[in-house]
């Protein structure tokens, strides 16, 4: 019915919109917007439709329960949704017009005054509540946040416990109001009480079938129950507590709220424990990295009588981790010296505890260092300090000299002497869990170049040995080394010179570096090798013959061939060598032999026989 008032206002306006006056124009009129107010605003003031006549407005509600009007303020009455009747008065040249609308009046939030908190005792056992004040007229009710402290039945709480809880005031909405919620305290204070305490049990797992739990002394009359956490642990019935397994578990003692004394509770913790397992010895470990391994190794754990399963830990995980652990064997990874302990635990199992075992992993590692230049230096040169490279280790640094004459060491400082070369050896002792390490230079001092004299001509025979021969003037004292261009004619052998075979070549002499100076110029000259001495063979003399009529004996010229007769024993590994007719040198596979017997090797044997630098028999024998 209301709508079709509504429908019918606004067909009116249109229709007096529409309708043209004789003497007076329409002004151009907007829609006017539905406005909403809140019914504890009590009033509103309307805003009419925008307009080009200057017309005063006017408003007329539709539903005066709801609201009424005067000029464009309105009075709340109470909530709902009326129309409205924006009315301009005729102005000038432009006549009355009127729109119609909406206004609506939503529920109100009430205003609530204060809840104040409220104290009250258990031995008092009830208390009426009082609704705090509100612009509402709905009705209250009230919750309880624990109601094992307070029931509330409509307005009146009954105690049941000691404690603080919350109190909620509900009241419900209305036909002009919002429902509103406003909360307090409650305080219910026991009569003052002593306890006794609740002491901690621990008992082995086999000692006791079972045994009864002893209520605390309490100054309350209120009953005492008791509760077990973990029930594997161990059962409970009422008072009464068996064993069942290692481990460790709380029991709570609550007494009951009783005669104006609140409720208590007391915890204690039941230990429950397995026989103690024999371990065997867990050894300390040190490992020492490698650049060139894995860096793993496997630990053992102890021996036990218990069958638990057994888990590693490792305290510092920067230095090694345990990455893998199998029945009794971890195996660690490591990454850095340092020290970490490894803790082998052994789980509960049977009537044996759980049991721990620890070692201390010590790992150690080789320092490493870049390589330092080789130095060059002149003989007079000053004193240069060289410092160690940088090392991860803080081991101290200490220097030694493969020859001092050269280079002589004051603590990081090589001190320069005589020419020649030297190797530095940089030795960094070993610190915390770094090994010592060394590292080498070589220091090469250059001399001052000698001046020598002319090397004399050298002469020698074969198969000689000249152990010394005359050197050139020299200002150094340096050992002199000879090299020979033909080593055919002559060789050199541990720096004495050979006579090989007749003939001339060249010897060259060289200085090595003594003292302040460096190695010479090479001098050289002729050496000449000389067929050796031939020594003669004294002739008997003969004695004087009976015969009056001396034969003719023939006479033995030097010139005749020397006769070589060998003789070979292979099953006695011998070669009897037997010569006629001239002095002669035998050699057995380059090395000295003699006229006679000569023990051999098996393999090939060849045997030279020289006259002078003549060989006058060549001959290879091969014994088995």
């Amino acid at each position: 019915m209301r709508k079709k008032f509504l429908a019918a206002i606004l067909v009116l306006g249109i229709f007096t919109l529409h309708t043209p006056s004789s003497f007076a124009a329409y002004p151009r009129v907007s829609l006017p917007v539905p406005q909403t107010a809140k019914f504890d605003q009590g009033s509103a003031t309307l805003v009419p439709p925008t307009s080009n006549s200057s017309g005063a407005w006017s408003v007329e509600i539709t539903d005066p329960t709801i609201a009424t009007a005067k000029g464009l303020v309105v009075t709340i009455l109470k909530s709902g949704t009326t129309g409205v009747t924006y009315t301009q008065a005729a102005s000038g040249t432009f006549s009355s017009v009127s729109r119609v609308s909406r206004f609506t009046v939503e529920k109100g939030i009430p205003t609530v005054g204060t809840f104040a908190p409220i104290t009250a005792t258990l031995l008092s056992r009830t208390i009426k509540l009082t609704a705090p004040t509100s612009t509402s007229t709905a009705p209250w009710s009230y919750r309880s946040s624990d109601s094992k402290i307070a029931t509330i039945s409509s307005n009146n709480a009954t105690f049941l416990d000691a404690g603080t809880i919350t109190i909620t005031a509900i009241q419900s909405a209305s036909s002009n109001w919002e429902g509103t919620e406003v909360s307090t305290t409650l305080r219910v204070t026991s009569l003052p009480r002593i306890l006794g305490t609740f002491t901690n049990i621990m008992i082995a797992k086999d000692s006791v079938l079972s045994l009864n739990l002893i209520e605390p002394t309490s100054s309350s009359p209120g009953a005492w129950t008791f509760t077990i956490a973990n029930s594997s642990i161990a059962s409970l019935y009422g008072k009464v507590l068996t064993p069942l397994n290692i481990g460790t578990t709380t029991i709570t003692a609550f007494q009951a709220a009783s005669g104006g004394f609140g409720s208590s509770t007391l915890k204690m913790t039941l230990t429950i424990l397995g026989a103690t397992a024999t371990v065997g010895d867990f050894k300390d470990v040190t490992y020492v990295m490698s650049s060139t391994s894995s860096n793993t190794l496997s630990i053992f754990a102890p021996t036990s009588n218990s069958p638990g399963t057994w888990s590693f830990s490792s305290s510092d995980t920067s230095v090694g981790t345990i990455s893998v652990a199998l029945g009794n064997v971890g195996n660690i990874r490591v990454f850095k010296p340092g020290n970490t302990t490894i803790t082998a635990s052994q789980a509960v199992s049977g009537n044996y505890g759980a049991t721990t075992a620890t070692l201390i992993l010590t790992v150690s590692g080789n320092p490493t260092y870049s390589a330092i230049q080789d130095l060059q230096k002149v003989v007079g040169d000053g004193e240069q300090t060289v410092l160690p490279p940088t090392s991860t280790s803080a081991g101290a640094w200490t220097y030694t000299s493969s020859d001092p004459e050269i280079v002589a060491i004051s603590g990081s400082k090589l001190i320069f002497g005589n020419a020649g070369s030297a190797t530095i050896t940089m030795t960094q002792a070993a610190s915390e869990f770094w090994l010592s390490g060394t590292l080498t230079f070589k220091v090469n001092v250059l001399g001052t170049t000698p001046t020598v004299g002319a090397l004399p001509p050298v002469s020698v025979e074969v198969d000689q040995t000249l152990l010394a021969i005359p050197n050139p003037p020299s200002s150094s004292t340096g050992k002199w080394v000879y090299t020979i261009t033909d080593p055919t004619i002559a060789k050199v052998v541990n720096n004495t010179i050979v006579g090989v075979s007749v003939g001339s070549t060249t010897i060259i002499a060289t200085q090595s570096p003594g003292g302040k100076y460096g190695q010479s110029n090479s001098v050289q000259s002729i050496i000449t090798v000389v067929p050796a001495t031939i020594k003669a063979t004294p002739t008997p003399t003969p004695k004087a013959s009976a015969t009056p009529k001396p034969k003719a004996t023939p006479s033995t010229s030097t010139t005749s061939k020397p006769v070589v007769k060998v003789k070979v024993k292979k099953k006695k590994k011998v070669i009897r060598i037997a010569v006629t007719g001239s002095i002669v040198k035998v050699k057995i596979n380059g090395k000295k032999g003699k006229l006679g017997k000569n023990k051999v090797k098996s393999g090939p044997n060849t045997v030279v026989v020289r006259v002078g630098s003549t060989i006058i028999f060549n001959k290879t024998y091969r014994i088995p």
